[in-house]
């Protein structure tokens, strides 16, 4: 049905502990954007949620260890797996 959304499709924020997604947009401003691509968080990439509970997210992307603020990672929209 057009214009019905995607209820698979949450911020990285949300997602669970031991999650793999796929990163399908970004929703922030240029520098937000640009820093997530620096680190490799880009559309289309398979991350894995290594810890979401109290304070930044630890995620692995492409064998890396990465530490990601709430504030970033509610920027990152993605589609569980």
């Amino acid at each position: 049905m057009a214009g019905t959304p995607d209820l698979r499709v949450i911020p990285l924020s949300a997602s669970p502990p031991g999650a793999i997604v796929r990163v399908v947009n970004i929703v922030g401003g240029w520098g937000a954007t640009r820093r997530l691509m620096e680190m490799g968080v880009v559309p289309g990439t398979l991350v894995r949620v290594v810890h979401n509970r109290v304070g930044p997210l630890i995620i692995e992307i492409r064998g890396m260890r990465l530490s990601i603020g709430r504030g970033l990672a509610s920027k990152v929209l993605v589609e569980v797996q």
